[in-house]
């Protein structure tokens, strides 16, 4: 039969667990908090975080600089993308959704897209109380031309080339078939 230990070695070993934790305890709460008081105190976030996702225009022209080239909905793992392009226009997109309640933010939209249009914002405070709010329309996602110029800056990103515009004195020749 094992040796069983004594009565009063058990409550030695408890009361020497018991001291151990009181001393963490007491080593801990002189310290100064590792946290942060959130609501009152922003957390620093970094050009490279990705939280919700926006469209860029152009900061000085004001311009969607989508241009409808579906990259960022193909590229998404979570099909949370709709792009719908303007039947009218070439290079122009009529409506976009993002379901930010769907998307895990991956970033690959980002990354894809050939005009920084989709980028990663700062916000991470978004909660709704349905999910339908948090399908966002080309409305809701575009940012402002201030917003887009801080962006461009804030993630170094390489100033948008200004589309030329459509010129409109070109004179068109008409053929007449030959005889």
């Amino acid at each position: 039969m094992p040796e069983q230990k004594n009565v009063f070695t058990e409550v030695l070993e408890g009361a020497l667990n018991i001291a151990k934790g009181l001393g963490t305890v007491a080593l801990q709460s002189t310290r100064d908090p590792v946290s942060t008081s959130y609501p009152d105190e922003m957390p620093e976030l970094y050009a490279a975080s990705r939280h919700r996702l926006a469209l860029n225009v152009n900061p000085s022209t004001g311009e969607h600089l989508c241009i409808a080239c579906k990259q960022c909905e193909r590229v998404c793992p979570d099909q949370c993308i709709t792009v719908i392009p303007d039947p009218t226009a070439k290079g122009k997109v009529k409506e976009f959704y993002i379901d930010q309640g769907l998307c895990m933010f991956c970033g690959l939209c980002t990354e894809v897209c050939p005009t920084d249009c989709i980028i990663n914002t700062v916000d991470f405070e978004m909660s709704d109380y349905t999910r339908e709010d948090l399908v966002f329309d080309i409305k809701k996602l575009t940012l402002s031309k201030n917003q887009s110029e801080f962006y461009f800056k804030f993630k170094n990103l390489p100033a948008p080339k200004v589309k030329p515009a459509p010129n409109t004195n070109s004179t068109t020749v008409e053929q007449t078939p030959a005889s």
